[in-house]
């Protein structure tokens, strides 16, 4: 019989937290950056997302940290997720009227997809 290393059952259980963390959702993207719900004139850059109603409070949303990844279609545009499908964006802003769980600005959007599907399916996780 093998010997289980405990760092290998470790290693193990802390993966297998990590994907059970991972919210699946939707994501839409957005133009104008400033002014924003949660910092008002203050440009945050553009690795920025505002949070739909399916996040939580408005309020308790801004300046958390998620890492999204684009995860496959929710249209007729085939294969949309690019070859880096993952970003980690700040909430800046909130978008209670969004068609999707999460509205990615357009570059954080463009990394991840193509922007000509508009919406894509996401696998998402509060890191910060």
């Amino acid at each position: 019989m093998a010997a289980r290393s405990p760092l290998g059952i470790v290693l193990v259980l802390i993966s297998y937290c990590s994907l059970v963390t991972a919210l699946s959702g939707t994501a839409t993207f957005y133009n104008k950056y400033v002014p924003s719900y949660c910092y008002g004139n203050k440009n945050q850059g553009v690795m920025i997302a505002a949070a739909s109603d399916a996040l939580g409070n408005k309020d308790a949303a801004c300046g958390h940290i998620y890492n999204v990844t684009c995860v496959g279609p929710t249209n007729a545009v085939p294969h949309p997720c690019t070859r880096t499908p993952t970003v980690t964006v700040k909430i800046v802003d909130y978008c209670p009227g969004c068609g999707g769980t999460i509205d990615l600005s357009a570059v954080a959007f463009a990394k991840i997809a193509n922007s000509v599907a508009g919406v894509i399916k996401i696998e998402y996780n509060r890191i910060k």
